[in-house]
């Protein structure tokens, strides 16, 4: 009897095998499919009513390929660009005839030999010379200085050919973006360090209030984490493209890994001013104003206006004492310093765009042209 109903069991069983297969074959299509289709899996036999359970869990993310600049090639580009600024400073309290030679860095920025570089680095020089990447030496005179951007213009003074000027990134930053600083630290010709930007607008208290800042400058700093030491100042920071993303200009004494740079923005702006007026044109709003706590939703500061000059561009354009400045051509601003700043990017006689809050008043545009500051 057990002999008999083997046939039976063993073709009940390859029915069984059989509807599995036909089964899975329906749940297969090709990975060049549009559609998704569903995936069918087989019940138990021993229990054909239960329900299949979904997989819950989240398929794992796939991997992401992270492509790391060549910054050797980096390097090779931007380096013909990176001169050494050499300033003779007279000694002070010393003997007389007696100098110190101070060393910066620079960046060509014209073919007919214009440099670039920080306004500190030639302060009180009675005598300035730059070194090309190739080791020649050449004099060099100011045509254009201005503490409060702390940047400088130089013109080599005898003609050389060859030269490559650096070109400038047209697009912003952001935090987390490869960049490079190339310059001369302690006097070590074309040393490149690498990093990421940290951190944006940066003003005067966030480097700790450095001296050889003004703290009435038009400053909103690019933070990097690329290592800047002496001698790097007045160097590019460059992209990952070898373009032009900020000047390098001061390191914070007391922290480690925060250095900064003028925005390319404002060094285009620099050059612009003093190509076209022989100085640079401050910009005079016609207001003041202070940093003071967000009487709204929210953490941080908010710039109200204390008093509005007769006259002046403020109140040609409506500004009262106790408005709040929010934004200004756009972006978001929460510190008299952002609102400085933005206002000299723009520049004398160019209209911005202010974003202001009057009491409990629905927040509304004014539009503002800055005179020149005297």
């Amino acid at each position: 009897m057990v002999q008999r109903g083997r046939p039976n069991l063993l073709r009940h069983r390859l029915a069984v095998v059989a509807a599995l297969v036909l089964v899975a074959s329906a749940s297969c299509r090709r990975i060049e499919e549009d559609e998704a289709q569903p995936i069918f899996i087989a019940e138990r036999v021993d229990n054909p009513k239960e329900e299949p359970k979904p997989d819950a869990s989240p398929p794992p993310p796939l991997p992401r390929t992270v492509v790391v600049p060549d910054f050797a090639a980096v390097a090779d580009a931007v380096g013909p660009s990176v001169v050494t600024v050499i300033a003779t400073v007279p000694r002070q309290g010393g003997e007389r005839n007696k100098v110190v030679r101070g060393l910066g860095s620079g960046v060509l920025v014209s073919a007919s030999g214009e440099i670039l570089t920080n306004e500190h680095v030639i302060a009180s020089a009675t005598r300035v010379d730059v070194e090309l990447s190739s080791g020649e030496r050449v004099p060099a005179r100011v045509k254009v200085s201005e503490p409060l951007l702390d940047l400088a213009l130089l013109q080599l003074e005898r003609d050389i050919s060859g030269l490559q000027p650096a070109s400038f990134e047209p697009v912003s930053v952001r935090p987390g973006q490869w960049v490079m600083a190339v310059g001369q630290p302690f006097g070590l010709g074309n040393t490149v360090t690498v990093g990421v930007i940290g951190g944006l607008g940066r003003d005067h208290h966030d480097l700790g209030r450095p001296e050889g800042l003004l703290p009435g400058g038009y400053w909103s700093f690019i933070q990097t984490d690329a290592s800047i030491n002496i001698g790097n100042s007045g160097g590019p920071l460059v992209n990952a493209s070898g373009r032009v993303v900020g000047i390098t200009t001061a390191v914070r004494s007391d922290g480690q890994g925060l250095a900064f740079a003028t925005p390319a923005a404002m060094a285009e702006r620099f050059l612009d001013e003093a190509r076209t007026f022989g100085r640079v044109r401050k910009t005079r709003l016609g207001v003041n104003a202070n940093d003071q706590t967000n009487p709204g939703a929210g953490p941080g500061t908010v710039v109200q206006i204390t008093k509005v000059d007769a006259g002046g561009p403020g109140a040609r354009a409506g500004l009262e004492k106790g408005d709040i400045i929010l934004r200004v051509d756009g972006d978001p601003v929460s510190r008299v310093s952002d609102v400085a700043y933005m206002a000299q990017l723009s520049g004398v006689g160019r209209k911005i765009k202010l974003s202001i809050r009057r009491g409990d008043e629905i927040p509304r545009d004014v539009e503002l042209i800055p005179d020149e500051r005297s």
